[in-house]
């Protein structure tokens, strides 16, 4: 019996017992800004270069066109396409379950990158609205140029958001159809639909813009909710 390994003392079965309770506490969630700048560490290069592109291509078309705001909806939805590989970046490596069981769920990736690519997303249709005043000498048709980029923004961000939703594996390749077939819509629509682009239809721009931003705001909500509960948004498939 002298080699009989010596039952521990009450100090050290507290100790043990403690420190198995202390490796079972879960550590706490990263507040959101703080899960939001880490995010940006990692993605902040391919949401400026691509945007900057974007930015760079729209610029150089619109700069020869500057009197046709016809032409002006066509680019916007290439702000969306930039922002596509950082969305789906997760989702493209397989890496939507692992999204789901970090400390931040998948539904706070998916905000986190919505955020900053929207946010990227305005600055940039904020200086190409400032190229077209420039270019045109006039705020008069300000309004105008307005809706003609909120309205393709939201109508794609609608599209993109719910290609995110049912996480289809060949969502990346279906967001990047729809931005450019918006790209193409907008543009045949300038052409066969040239009325559309007058001061008269103003008013289906602006139902138009009520509609998509219903449906963006219930998509946004959505992602919201699913961050608050800590859940993926949408399915893993």
């Amino acid at each position: 019996m002298s080699d009989a390994v010596p039952y521990p003392d009450r100090e050290a079965r507290e100790r043990s017992i403690n420190a198995i309770l202390d490796a079972g506490i879960p550590q706490p969630r990263l507040g959101f800004w703080q899960f939001l700048s880490g995010v940006f560490r990692f993605e902040w290069l391919p949401i400026v270069g691509f945007q900057a592109v974007a930015l760079l291509l729209a610029g150089l078309f619109l700069y020869g066109a500057s009197q046709d705001l016809k032409y002006l909806p066509v680019f916007i939805p290439l702000f969306i396409l930039a922002a596509v590989p950082v969305v789906f970046h997760g989702q493209y490596f397989g890496m939507s379950e692992l999204e789901a069981v970090t400390r931040s769920s998948g539904a706070q990736v998916i905000l986190a990158k919505l955020i900053l690519s929207g946010a990227a997303n305005l600055v940039c249709m904020t200086m190409l609205l400032c190229l077209e005043v420039y270019l045109t000498g006039s705020i008069r048709d300000l309004g105008r140029m307005i809706l003609y980029c909120l309205v393709p923004y939201l109508v794609c961000m609608t599209i993109l958001l719910y290609l995110i939703r049912s996480r289809m594996k060949n969502g990346m390749t279906l967001a990047i159809v729809a931005s450019l077939g918006s790209c193409l819509f907008w543009r045949l629509s300038s052409r066969v639909v040239p009325g559309l682009y007058e001061l008269s239809a103003v008013g289906v721009w602006i139902a138009a813009f009520t509609v998509f931003s219903v449906f963006f705001a219930r998509e946004i909500c959505f992602i919201v909710k699913a961050n608050k509960e800590g859940k993926m948004y949408g399915t893993v498939v």
